[in-house]
């Protein structure tokens, strides 16, 4: 057994290390903003979130006034980000809301790289994540695309894939897949063939604002020198795999120019005569350039259409994001895509028509138009075993032999009793399926949020399903319920555990 030896380094409290931080930045802006900056990251950071426009209808913010009594801010660069101000007890995360994925919670800051992109009302865009882990910025990337054309999110990490997966899941994302490689690699293995691609870069987290998903830690030189030689490989890969007139944003939540201005200098040093910094759309209410000396050096291109977000000028962690257009073609290698079928994974996409005869048996005891929505959406059932899913069509006709963690939305499942949609499904569609809608009354509302079965439950629709959407008095959808002669079995009771 090997014997426990005390550690010689001291401990630093997180105030400490803020003071660290201050410090080194001093010299970057002006003794009066310095003030300014000294006074913010000594509050508390005010907790924020994204509405999901998926799965909510316009007016959705009030009813979360009248309920809980929040005092809600919007972001001024994101329409659906709003700072949230409680005088109840109740944690933003422990609403039903939060639960069944009505909204994200998310720092401020991190709302902006999304917001960069030009996106217009293209249907069949294509589009990479290229460090998509925890999922905040890729449903962001999915909301602005209306949930059409092609998400690809992309994590290098086998331990945060699971959590990516889940997020997605959870917002009722179709239009994602999830793959799991080095994002150094996609741009020689696709290149020229995205329309946008975030790469929200792993980093040294020196925002100047603790919070459980960014602890502050002190970081070497040598640390951020190596962090900033990665930075600039997934810059370059996301640049050569968009087309040429695509957009590639970069982000950090780090203040550390080592890892910001110095990445985007290096960059366009490299690579100036095929891509060029655009400047941002006019979402920002003021000024937030970033900087263009440091330690007495200035960088070889200008930095005023890059944005840093000291945390006093939004009230915000510190952040930083670009974004650039591909202007040309880039000489670098070209190789070979991993590959492996569909097919030797266990999946198999319906024919035509296995695909209409399965949607109308589903419409007939749902009420949900699957025919028309797979259609009009662009999308395809696959199958792997008894389960059915839902694919974006693009998938299969741009990557059909990349391998995938997971894809589109689960329909459901054939069990021996019959089709059990999924919660996934529900919890998107459920409202529309109007023939297995039922309405809980406050008394069986507090059964099932507690992940209970409600006894005595009997009803009398006329389907030949057993399987029901759960909604209550207020048409929130709560999840998925399964008849039985003297209960109704709550089917989505994880989702309040």
């Amino acid at each position: 057994m090997k014997r426990k030896t005390k550690s010689l380094q001291t401990a630093i409290s997180p105030e400490s290390q803020i003071e660290q931080q201050l410090d080194r930045f001093k010299p970057m802006i002006s003794p009066k903003e310095f003030i300014k900056l000294l006074a913010e990251v000594k509050k508390t950071l005010i907790p924020a979130i994204r509405i999901n426009p998926l799965k909510t209808k316009p007016g959705f913010t009030k009813t979360l006034i009248d309920q809980y009594g929040w005092s809600l801010t919007t972001i001024p660069y994101c329409p659906t980000g709003y700072r949230v101000e409680t005088i109840h007890k109740l944690s933003i995360s422990s609403t039903v809301e939060h639960k069944t994925g009505m909204y994200y919670i998310q720092e401020a800051a991190s709302m902006l790289p999304v917001e960069l992109f030009n996106i217009g009302r293209e249907t069949d865009a294509l589009t990479l994540d290229l460090a998509a882990s925890p999922g905040g910025k890729t449903t962001h990337l999915i909301d602005r695309q209306k949930d059409s054309g092609l998400v690809i999110a992309n994590d290098s990490s086998q331990g945060r894939i699971q959590a990516l997966k889940i997020v997605l899941q959870h917002w009722g994302a179709c239009s994602a897949a999830v793959t799991r490689f080095p994002g150094e690699k996609f741009g020689g293995w696709y290149p020229n063939t995205f329309d946008r691609a975030l790469i929200d870069a792993p980093c040294s987290m020196q925002g100047l604002r603790t919070a459980e998903s960014h602890a502050s830690r002190p970081v070497t030189d040598k640390e951020s020198r190596t962090l900033s030689l990665r930075q600039i490989a997934l810059l370059t890969s996301s640049l050569q795999a968009v087309r040429v007139g695509g957009e590639v944003v970069y982000s950090t939540c780090t203040l550390l120019p080592e890892e910001d201005e110095g990445v985007v200098d290096a960059f366009l040093c490299r690579y100036n005569k095929s891509v060029k910094l655009l400047e941002q759309r006019k979402i920002l209410t003021s000024p937030a350039p970033g900087i263009q000396t440091v330690d007495g050096q200035g960088y070889k291109h200008s930095m005023k259409n890059t944005i840093r977000f000291w945390p006093h000028r939004y009230q915000t962690a510190g952040f930083f994001a670009c974004i650039f257009q591909k202007t040309g073609e880039i000489d670098l290698p070209v190789l070979r895509p991993p590959e492996h079928s569909m097919e030797n994974a266990g999946f198999y996409q319906f024919s035509s028509a296995q695909q209409k005869q399965f949607s109308i048996l589903f419409e007939s005891w749902s009420g949900y138009p699957l025919q028309h929505h797979l259609e009009i959406n662009n999308r395809v059932l696959v199958r792997r075993n008894e389960r059915v899913f839902v694919f974006p069509r693009l998938l299969l006709e741009r990557f059909r032999s990349l391998p995938v963690q997971s894809a589109g939305i689960l329909l459901g499942e054939d069990e021996p009793d019959g089709f059990v949609v999924s919660h996934e499904w529900v919890s998107r569609f459920g409202a529309e399926c109007q023939t297995i809608c039922i309405t809980l009354d406050d008394e069986q509302f507090q059964f099932y949020t507690q992940g209970m079965d409600i006894p005595g439950y009997s009803d009398c629709l006329k389907t030949n399903s057993n399987i029901r959407v759960v909604m209550d008095s207020n048409e929130r959808i709560l999840g998925r319920g399964k008849v039985f002669r003297d209960r109704l079995k709550n089917l989505s009771f994880r989702q309040f555990a």
